[in-house]
């Protein structure tokens, strides 16, 4: 299980890193920072209907999970689910002790 976490939170930071280059490089060419956010590649490239998913929440978390997938951009959500992984890799190791 460690292994695996600690896999997925190298994944997720590799993710990142290539999401800033694909965005520097569109930057370097059309000069304009390209927005890619968690709702666009969800939808886009995920084809995840999040909008329906959203609908059998309760109101109150449905409109915070619509700001969060609507403002956050795909590289910050990525560096923090590789910082997620990896703080639970270390309680992992630490809890289970392998």
């Amino acid at each position: 299980m460690h292994a695996f976490l600690r896999a997925m939170g190298v994944a997720a930071w590799i993710g990142c890193v290539l999401t800033l280059i694909y965005q520097g490089l569109t930057w370097v060419f059309t000069t304009s920072w390209s927005s890619l956010t968690l709702m666009d590649v969800s939808s886009n490239l995920l084809g995840i209907d999040l909008t329906s998913l959203l609908q059998s929440l309760p109101i109150d978390y449905a409109v915070k999970a619509t700001y969060v997938l609507v403002t956050t951009e795909l590289s910050i959500g990525l560096w923090w689910a590789g910082a997620a992984f990896f703080l639970s890799a270390l309680v992992s190791k630490v809890v289970f002790g392998k």
